[in-house]
């Protein structure tokens, strides 16, 4: 969302003070924010479940915006692949769109207690056969409508009517799962339930008048999924989003595409936040090392996105964003002519075309998932940010190192002037070391690339561009 001043850098401060302290821990094609191998799949949500122009009052039950999850150690691209049996699982429920929810005058607006946007209900799961959670039974095809299995919506026929948008409004959650063959627990709570009914007791209102049940399940079951580890391994997850702050809703998806058309492929999950992953994958051990994949063993990631700014420490490569050819609920953006397969985040003229790196290079900050206005072709141009995804590289991947450099989602949210934005881009680890962007070190380079002894020292956006390992 583009703000004149930078609001949202309230979650750069949080966020980041989360995820730097925990760079030392360590995440599918998947939908996502585009750094810290964050994924929705992982929060139990939609990709679309941060859609801007989701009704008021609307959440997707089960979706968190905060989550940590202990699970088997399957990956894929550097990622925690969607079907890995969890263990352990904890997870803050999502908050609505309500603009009457009050947030704390901090630099990072917490929901004050009594509203929607207060982190005030969540699960926890435990359990030895697995607690079989994971996300929600959501459509396909994308299209909102009331309540199905597991709290997602249920598919229904075109778009939906103004009585579907107030049906599906709800408070509740699927939990996040329990299995009776296994030992273990699951626990819901709303301290609502309880805080509302004692502050309506003392003539205080409480503006959330839908608290969740509470509920405690046990199992006794025998059952133990040590196959999965032997396997694969473990990996621990966490992740979050900017729904924490104050419900903020900071996406596309069914409802806003109601309104622009032009998106529905550029669909992407939240904007804002980011992941930490940690892995242990014995199934690895034997690679053979190489600049993009150091290390099998044992692996670890932590990074952030916020105000089209990104952020990332990894022991590996790993895709942190799937640009044009990746499906989505809604359709699959087609790759242009000439648009390569890979390209690394902090290079900002991949295959040697900064056209390739279209979120960067050429669209306007005044293009991004905001409101109505960033979202229409008048600011997002002809095809919108559907052709700009089309235009994107389909795997952008952070390599092993440490990495600044503007996020390739068109769903970004810029919020530094020039010569900030595009972020000036730097990289040092296996595969080099990169620096600058068109708007600052292309000021002095150029756009010709050149290069000493065969090897390239900057690209074609005016960056320093040195890559021995040819990542």
């Amino acid at each position: 969302m583009w703000f004149p001043t930078s609001r949202k850098a309230r979650i750069m401060i949080a966020v980041g003070a989360l995820l730097l302290g925990g760079a030392g821990l360590g995440a599918e094609a998947a939908y996502a924010v585009s750094g810290g191998g964050y994924n929705s799949s992982q929060q139990d949500c939609p990709a679309y479940g941060s859609d801007w122009a989701t009704p008021n009052g609307m959440t997707y039950p089960g979706c968190h915006n905060m989550a940590v999850n202990v699970e088997s150690g399957g990956t894929t691209q550097g990622d925690p692949s969607p079907n890995n049996t969890r263990y352990v699982e904890w997870g803050n429920n999502q908050a609505p769109n309500d603009p009457n929810s009050q947030g704390t005058p901090t630099p990072y607006s917490l929901g004050e207690p009594g509203y929607t946007g207060s982190p005030h209900s969540g699960c926890l799961a435990v359990n030895t056969d697995g607690t079989g959670g994971g996300p929600g039974s959501y459509p396909e095809d994308g299209t909102p409508g009331t309540t199905g299995k597991s709290g997602g919506p249920r598919k229904s026929a075109g778009h939906p009517t103004a009585q579907e948008h107030h049906s599906a409004a709800s408070s509740s959650q699927a939990g996040c799962g329990n299995n009776p063959n296994g030992t273990g627990f699951e626990v819901n709570y709303d301290y609502y339930q309880y805080y509302c009914p004692i502050v309506a007791a003392a003539g205080m209102k409480c503006e959330d008048q839908n608290p969740s049940a509470n509920s405690y399940t046990f199992d006794t079951g025998s059952g133990v999924a040590y196959q999965p580890i032997l396997a694969n391994g473990v990996l621990v997850y966490f992740g979050m989003d900017d729904n924490t702050d104050n419900g903020e809703h900071d996406g596309l998806g069914p409802y806003s595409n109601l309104i622009n058309p032009n998106n529905e492929e550029a669909v992407n999950g939240p904007s804002d936040g980011g992941g930490i992953m940690v892995s242990i994958t014995p199934q690895n051990a034997g690679d053979t090392p190489s600049a993009t994949h150091p290390e099998g063993l044992a692996n670890a990631s932590s990074g952030f996105c916020a105000d089209g700014i990104c952020m990332e420490a990894t022991t590996q490569q790993q895709t942190v964003y799937h640009g044009c050819g990746t499906p989505t609920p809604f359709g699959t953006a087609q790759c242009d002519p000439g648009t390569p397969q890979n390209a690394n985040v902090y290079d900002y003229a991949p295959g040697g075309n900064p056209n390739n790196d279209p979120s960067v290079n050429s669209e306007s900050p005044n293009c991004n998932s905001g409101d109505a206005t960033t979202t229409d072709q008048a600011n997002c141009g002809s095809g919108g940010m559907d052709a700009i995804r089309s235009a994107t590289p389909s795997n952008e991947n952070a390599e092993p190192g440490v990495q600044l450099y503007s996020d390739p989602d068109p769903q970004r949210s810029p919020a530094a002037p020039s010569p900030l934005w595009p972020t000036p881009a730097l990289y040092v680890g296996t595969c080099g070391v990169y620096a600058g962007s068109p708007a600052t070190t292309g000021q002095a380079l150029g756009s010709k690339p050149e290069s000493a002894g065969g090897q390239q020292l900057t690209n074609a956006d005016g960056q320093v561009a040195f890559d021995p390992a040819g990542c």
